[in-house]
């Protein structure tokens, strides 16, 4: 499955093997390997495949897309909430040099 899944992904980005293999730093032997199922590419890789072909993860590793469609949610809270830390780690910073209660 994932093999078929990385050599969909590529055509429809219309890339060849090479040009896959160079941006991930691997022959289009590999690349081909990965297509036809003989190797599983690692985790770092399937990343940056991830990241070259435009798809998300879960599109490779077959995570159902409302999982996906969460987690998506939660990692965007969970870069608001470090905003808003850091906001409030400067408010405070600001209020101490100040002399103000905060």
């Amino acid at each position: 499955m994932l093999a078929d899944t990385i050599k969909k992904a590529r055509e429809e980005a219309k890339l060849s093997q090479l040009q896959v293999g160079v941006a991930l730093g691997v022959s289009d032997k590999t690349i081909s390997g990965y297509e036809a199922g003989r190797i599983s590419p690692p985790i770092d890789k399937l990343q940056k495949l991830a990241e070259l072909l435009k798809k998300p993860i879960g599109y490779f590793v077959g995570v159902d897309q409302r999982e996906y469609k969460v987690a998506a949610r939660l990692r965007g809270v969970e870069i608001m909430l470090r905003d808003i830390r850091r906001e409030l780690r400067e408010i405070k910073a600001l209020a101490q040099s100040t002399n103000l209660d905060v």
